[in-house]
């Protein structure tokens, strides 16, 4: 987790160019909108801006787990799966967020953006997305927030990056006296939910 927060402030034109976390592979890609478009946007010295800054991630239940199953010695059907729901301190909806990979052998490894399904309550322009990588128990969220204040209305993207080790059994079974058309083996890799609370480390608005 970074120790620092970095602010970057600029026109809604400079929000629109590609993003550390965006300019990657993206994967199942749900929008919400374009959001709002106005010239003026909520003063510095706001509530808006203090809302963002005082921003705090909740990670709730992130479950990872994966199965291998080979239907022969040399043969293999696999996928890895990452489930967890994402709330902070500042928007009072929830986003819901999954995926699943086939990639071997660890299946998530920070390179794809997955999207995070958000409620029909969500202002147009909110998004939630995030990476992460398995071997590096490191996880990457980016968040757009819409906020409106005395007649203006603004995009602001918080991004950050948050470490943990997972706690997780593997276990493997082999089907004695294999013959073809029967499953060789299963592995089930099943890791315990975890709850993690970061902040982010960079705000764009």
């Amino acid at each position: 987790m970074h120790s620092s927060l970095i602010l970057l402030v600029t026109t809604f034109t400079a929000l629109a160019a590609p993003n550390p976390i965006g300019s990657r592979t993206n994967s199942h890609g749900r929008g919400h909108g374009d959001g709002p478009s106005c010239d003026a946007k909520p003063p510095r010295d706001g509530k808006c801006w203090k809302d963002i800054l005082g921003l705090q991630w909740t990670v709730h239940g992130f479950d990872y787990h994966a199965l291998y199953t080979y239907t022969n010695p040399a043969h293999q059907n696999s996928w890895g799966y990452v489930n967890f729901n994402l709330t902070n301190n500042v928007v009072p909806y929830t986003a819901v967020c999954g995926a699943s990979s086939s990639q071997l052998t660890d299946f998530f490894y920070g390179n794809v953006d997955y999207d995070c399904t958000l409620p029909a309550t969500a202002p147009a322009g909110s998004a939630v997305k995030f990476r992460f990588s398995r071997p590096g128990g490191q996880l990457d969220i980016e968040e757009s927030i819409i906020c409106s204040e005395k007649k203006t209305s603004g995009v602001f993207v918080a991004s950050g990056s948050t470490s943990f080790t997972l706690s997780c059994t593997d276990t493997t079974n082999v089907t004695e006296n294999w013959e073809p058309g029967m499953i060789y083996s299963s592995r089930e890799v099943k890791c315990a939910p975890i709850d993690i609370t970061f902040s982010p480390s960079q705000v764009v608005g």
